[in-house]
C-alpha cells in the first residue's frame, strides 16, 4: 500500500516543469514580437502549460499539506516545513493569477504583446523565482533534514 504522504514528492515536479515550460514559451512568443493571447500554436501551448501547472500545483499543495501533517506527527520541526509551505502556496496563487489573467485577456480580446506582454512575463519571472526558492527549501527538507524519508534526529 502506498503512503499518501509519499505521493507529494512525485507530484511537485509537474508544476515546476510546466511553469518553466510556459515561461519559456512566453519568452519565445514575445521575443518574436508576438501576442500571448493570440490564438496561434505557441501562445496557446504556453497558456495550456500554465493552466496545467496551476492544476498540478493545486494537487501538490493538497498532498503537501498531508505530507506536512505526517512529518509533524513523526516529530519533524514545523518551522522549516511551514516556510516551504508558504513559498509553495505563494507560487500556487501566482500561477492561478497568471492563468486567470491570460484567460481573461483572451476572452476580452485584450492583447498581451509589447509592454503588457513583457509586464506579464516579468511577473511570471517573479513567480519562477518564488517557485525555485520553494523547490530549494523542499530539497533541503528531504535531502538535508530527511523529512518523511529518514528517522527524526533530535
Amino acid at each position: 500500500m502506498i503512503d499518501i504522504a509519499h505521493i507529494h514528492p512525485m507530484l511537485v515536479h509537474f508544476p515546476i516543469v510546466l511553469f518553466l515550460l510556459a515561461v519559456a514559451i512566453d519568452f519565445l512568443v514575445l521575443l518574436k514580437g508576438g501576442d500571448l493571447t493570440a490564438k496561434a500554436c505557441l501562445p496557446t501551448t504556453g497558456l495550456i502549460a500554465l493552466f496545467l501547472a496551476a492544476l498540478a500545483a493545486i494537487a501538490a499543495a493538497i498532498f503537501g499539506d498531508i505530507a506536512l501533517d505526517k512529518a509533524v506527527e513523526l516529530g519533524f520541526k514545523k518551522a522549516p516545513l511551514e516556510q516551504h509551505e508558504t513559498l509553495g502556496l505563494t507560487t500556487l496563487w501566482i500561477l492561478i493569477g497568471l492563468t486567470l489573467w491570460q484567460i481573461f485577456s483572451r476572452w476580452r480580446g485584450i492583447s498581451l504583446d509589447a509592454g503588457k506582454g513583457w509586464a506579464f512575463f516579468a511577473i511570471s519571472l517573479l513567480g519562477v523565482g518564488t517557485l525555485l526558492t520553494a523547490a530549494y527549501f523542499g530539497g533541503e527538507l528531504v535531502y538535508t533534514i530527511g523529512v518523511n524519508v529518514a528517522p527524526v534526529h533530535p
